[in-house]
C-alpha cells in the first residue's frame, strides 16, 4: 500500500454552512479513505496560542494544502501563498452554491485563474475529490536571485500620503526595486508573483485602510505576496495604515502606523536587513538544472521592473531615435506600447554626460486631484488655466534648481572660481523658497501643493468662488520673486551642455469619473509651461529639450481642445510590424538566457509548438496581443507559466488555450479602465458582448449597445471608441478583419471599410483576444 498522504485544509470560518460541509467531507474522508489524511484548522490545538503560528505549522507538516476560496479573506489567501512558498502542492476548491458574491472578486484578483480551482456542490463531491488526490508535486519556481533589483513591493492604486512616503523612503534608502502596480496591471498573476518573490531578497507589502476604495482586492493581493515571501524565507516587511485591515490572527506579522512619518523607521530597518541578506547570500543559487522552457525568460512586461537590465536588450525604434535627437516634444503611444521604456532609455542616455542636466519627473496624479478639488474648484475658469500654468512653471524651475543644487553639491568646489560663485549664488537664492525637502519628486510636489493650499485658505478662505488677479495668482504660486531664481539658474546653466526635462505619468491617477475639462487643462497647461521654460533657457544660449509621455487616447482628446492643433512635434509609438515584435522577444530571451540565440525561429522551435489549429503560433499570439509589446510579453508568459506548472518541456496547444483564457480576462479588465477614462459610462460595456457571434452587423452591434443602456446619442461615439482601442474591427470587401493596427492607426480607413459594407451585412468583427473571456462564438 502506498504511503499515506497528509494534507491540511484551510477555509474561512464564515459562513458556517461552508465549514459544516467541509467538516462533513473530512469526516467521511477519515472513514472511507486509507490513502489521504486531512486536518482542518478547527481541529488544531489553538486555545491560548497564536493562531497563525499554529496554522502555518500545520501547513508545514502536511504534504499538501487544500484551500477553500468560496469566501476570500486575508487568512486563507496568505496561507495559500505561504504553502506555495514552502514548496507544498496547493489545491484550491470553491463551493459553487455559495460563491455568487465572490465570483467577481476572484476574477478581479487574478491569482486563482493561474492556480486553477475545483468547484464542488456538497460534502460528497468534496470528499470524492479529496480521496482521489495523488499528485502532490509543487509548482516549479525557477528564478535566480536578483542583486540588481533585490526588493519586490506592492504599490497602491491611490497614491495616499502613506503610499507616497513608502516609495520615497525606499528610493532614499537606495533600494532598487521591482513592483506590482495596479494602475499598470489590474490583475495579479500568481505565477508572476511567484517568480518575482523568488528572485527577491526582500519583499515589502503595504496594506491599506478599510476606508480606502478597492482596499479588499489590494489587501488580498498583499496577503498572497506576503505569504509567498514568508514561506520562501525572504526578508519581509508588512506595513499597514491603521489597525483595521489585518485579522487579529495575523496582526503579530504586521507593523502598523498612524502617521506617515512613522514609516521611516520601518523602512530603515527593512533596508538594513535586505542589505545584510544581499551580502550574506551567494551570487547564484542553483538547486537543480533548469529546462529549456524554464530558461526561456522574457523578464517583466513592465519597464519599471526591468530598470537595471532594459538597456541591454532595448530595441531602438524610430520614436526613440527622434526623441533622443531632440526632434519631438511629445511621445505618444497606447498603454503597453513602450512609453516608459523609451523614457528610461532617453533619460539614461542623456545622463551619461556629466554636463547634461536631466530631470525625470513622474508627477503624482493623486496630488493633482486633491489640488484641483481643494483649491482650483474655487476659481473662475478665467483664472483656472492661468493658475495651473503658473503652478507648473514654478514647479519646473524649482525642480531644475533642486537637481542642479543637489547633484553638484559635492563637485562644484573643484571647478574654477566663476563656477563656484555661480553655484553659491544659485544655492542661496534657492533656499529662500523652502523647497529643499527630503524625499523624492512626489513628496516635494506634495509640499509645494500643501503650501499653496494653506496660503489660499489663509488669504481667500470662506469664499465660494474667487476671481484672482494675475498678481494675486503670482503671489499665491511663487511666494518669492521667481525672476531672481531664474536669472541665477540660467547663469549657472551656462556652464552646462544641455537641459533635458522628461515628464511621464501625467495621465495617471485620474478619478473613475474619467477625463474631464479640468484634467485636460492640467495637461494643456503643462505643455504650455514646458514650452515657455524651453524657450527661456534657449534664449540664455543653453540647449534645452522637454519630452512629455502621454497616452494616445488622451492625446487625441487633448489636441481637439488645443487652438494650435498639430503644433507640437510628436513621436508615435504604436506598433504595426510583427517582425519588430519578434525581434523584441528574441532580444529579451537572448539576454535573460545569457546565451546568443541565432534567430527567432530557432528560439521559438525550442519553446513552443509550431502551429495551433492551422495557424503559426507566434503570429497567433501576436494577432491577439493588440500589437502592444507589454501584452505580447504577458500572453507568452501566461502560456509559458501553464506549461511549466504542468511539467512540459515546451508550450503546447493546451497551454496556449489556457494562457489565452487568463490573458483575455486580464485584457478586459485593462481595456475597461482605459475606456472609462475617456467615456466613464462605458466601463462595463465589453460585458454586453458576452455570448455574441464574433461577426456583427451594424444593427446587431447597436442592439448590444442598447442592451447595455447606452443612450442613442452616444452610440456612434462609443463605436468609434471600441474601434480605436481595437476591441472592434471592420471587415474588408473580401471578409477579412481589419483592426486599428492593420490600418496604421488611421480610424478613417476603418470608416471606409465599414461604409462599403451594406447595412444588413456583417461589417464588424470582435478581436479574437476577447473571445475566451466573453464566450464569443
Amino acid at each position: 500500500m502506498a504511503d499515506q498522504l497528509k494534507g491540511f485544509f484551510a477555509y474561512s470560518s464564515a459562513p458556517k454552512e461552508i465549514g459544516a460541509t467541509i467538516q462533513s467531507a473530512l469526516h467521511d474522508l477519515h472513514r472511507y479513505s486509507g490513502q489521504v489524511e486531512m486536518t482542518g484548522w478547527p481541529e488544531l490545538d489553538i486555545p491560548g496560542r497564536f493562531i497563525a503560528a499554529t496554522v502555518l505549522s500545520g501547513i508545514e507538516m502536511g504534504d499538501f494544502l487544500v484551500a477553500d476560496i468560496t469566501v476570500l479573506n486575508f487568512n486563507v489567501v496568505y496561507e495559500i501563498g505561504y504553502a506555495i512558498g514552502k514548496g507544498k502542492r496547493v489545491l484550491v476548491v470553491r463551493n459553487e452554491p455559495y460563491s455568487a458574491s465572490t465570483a467577481s472578486k476572484i476574477n478581479e484578483l487574478g491569482i486563482f485563474d493561474t492556480l486553477g480551482y475545483r468547484s464542488y456542490v456538497n460534502s460528497k463531491e468534496l470528499q470524492e475529490y479529496l480521496s482521489g488526490i495523488r499528485e502532490i508535486s509543487p509548482i516549479p519556481i525557477s528564478s535566480a536571485l536578483n542583486k540588481k533589483s533585490p526588493v519586490y513591493l506592492t504599490q497602491d492604486k491611490w497614491k495616499t500620503d502613506g503610499a507616497t512616503r513608502i516609495l520615497s523612503r525606499v528610493r532614499k534608502a537606495r533600494l532598487a526595486f521591482r513592483s506590482f502596480d495596479p494602475t499598470e496591471q489590474p490583475r495579479l498573476s500568481a505565477l508572476d508573483a511567484m517568480q518575482q518573490v523568488a528572485q527577491s531578497y526582500g519583499v515589502l507589502v503595504h496594506l491599506i485602510s478599510n476606508g480606502v476604495a478597492d482596499h479588499e482586492i489590494s489587501n488580498l493581493r498583499g496577503a498572497f505576496i506576503a505569504g509567498l515571501a514568508q514561506g520562501m524565507g525572504k526578508v519581509v516587511s508588512i506595513l499597514q495604515s491603521g489597525t483595521d485591515p489585518v485579522p487579529l490572527d495575523y496582526r503579530d506579522l504586521v507593523q502598523s502606523y498612524a502617521h506617515p512619518e512613522l514609516i521611516d523607521d520601518f523602512i530603515s530597518d527593512f533596508a538594513g536587513r535586505v542589505y545584510e541578506e544581499v551580502q550574506r547570500s551567494p551570487d547564484e543559487i542553483q538547486r537543480r538544472e533548469f529546462t529549456t522552457l524554464e530558461k526561456f525568460d522574457l523578464g517583466a512586461s513592465s519597464a519599471e521592473n526591468e530598470l537595471r537590465d532594459l538597456h541591454n536588450y532595448y530595441l531602438p525604434i524610430d520614436g526613440y531615435r527622434r526623441a533622443q535627437r531632440g526632434e519631438v516634444r511629445l511621445v505618444v503611444g497606447r498603454k503597453g506600447s513602450g512609453k516608459t521604456a523609451l523614457f528610461m532609455q532617453v533619460r539614461d542616455r542623456m545622463r551619461s554626460s556629466r554636463d547634461n542636466v536631466v530631470l525625470d519627473l513622474k508627477p503624482d496624479g493623486y496630488r493633482l486631484i486633491k489640488f484641483k478639488d481643494r483649491v482650483l474648484k474655487l476659481l473662475e475658469k478665467g483664472s483656472f488655466e492661468h493658475t495651473i500654468t503658473a503652478f507648473w512653471d514654478s514647479l519646473l524651475w524649482l525642480e531644475t534648481c533642486h537637481k542642479v543644487v543637489e547633484r553638484d553639491r559635492d563637485s562644484y568646489l573643484y571647478r574654477d572660481e566663476e563656477v563656484v560663485d555661480a553655484y553659491r549664488a544659485l544655492a542661496s537664492e534657492y533656499q529662500k523658497f523652502g523647497y529643499e525637502a527630503q524625499g523624492d519628486f512626489a513628496e516635494r510636489m506634495a509640499r509645494l501643493l500643501g503650501r499653496i493650499e494653506n496660503d489660499y485658505a489663509q488669504k481667500f478662505g470662506g469664499v465660494d468662488s474667487q476671481m484672482l488677479s494675475t498678481p494675486q495668482i503670482t503671489e499665491l504660486i511663487y511666494s518669492s520673486d521667481i525672476r531672481n531664481l531664474q536669472d541665477k539658474l540660467l547663469s549657472y546653466l551656462s556652464f552646462k551642455k544641455a537641459v533635458w526635462i522628461l515628464f511621464d505619468n501625467i495621465d495617471k491617477g485620474w478619478s473613475s469619473r474619467g477625463i474631464n475639462e479640468d484634467d485636460l487643462i492640467i495637461v494643456k497647461s503643462l505643455v504650455e509651461a514646458t514650452r515657455k521654460l524651453e524657450r527661456r533657457i534657449q534664449r540664455g544660449g543653453i540647449d534645452a529639450h522637454t519630452l512629455m509621455f502621454i497616452r494616445n487616447d488622451v492625446f487625441e482628446i487633448l489636441i481637439d481642445e488645443m487652438a494650435d492643433r498639430g503644433k507640437e512635434p510628436k513621436a508615435l509609438l504604436d506598433w504595426t510590424d510583427s517582425e519588430l515584435l519578434r525581434q523584441l522577444i528574441l532580444r529579451r530571451a537572448s539576454y535573460h538566457s545569457e546565451s546568443e540565440i541565432d534567430s527567432f525561429d530557432s528560439l521559438w522551435a525550442q519553446v513552443c509548438v509550431s502551429h495551433i489549429r492551422g495557424e503559426e503560433t507566434s503570429q497567433y499570439l501576436i494577432d491577439r496581443s493588440m500589437m502592444r509589446p507589454r501584452y505580447l510579453i504577458d500572453l507568452i508568459n501566461h502560456c509559458r507559466g501553464m506549461a511549466i506548472t504542468l511539467g512540459r518541456e515546451r508550450i503546447d496547444v493546451d497551454d496556449i488555450d489556457k494562457g489565452m483564457n487568463i490573458f483575455s480576462s486580464d485584457l478586459i479588465a485593462d481595456l475597461s479602465h482605459e475606456i472609462r477614462d475617456v467615456y466613464p459610462q462605458g466601463e462595463d460595456i465589453l460585458y454586453s458582448f458576452i455570448g455574441l457571434d464574433h461577426e456583427l452587423s451594424d444593427d446587431e452591434l447597436r442592439v448590444a449597445l442598447k442592451d447595455a443602456e447606452v443612450p442613442d446619442c452616444d452610440e456612434d461615439h462609443l463605436i468609434k471608441i471600441l474601434l480605436w482601442y481595437g476591441f472592434l474591427g471592420c471587415l474588408d470587401d473580401s471578409g477579412e478583419p481589419k483592426f486599428i493596427h492593420d490600418v496604421a492607426y488611421n480610424p478613417k480607413l476603418l470608416d471606409a471599410y465599414k461604409n462599403r459594407r451594406a447595412r444588413h451585412a456583417k461589417s464588424f468583427v470582435i478581436s479574437p483576444a476577447f473571445w475566451p473571456a466573453l464566450g464569443i462564438k
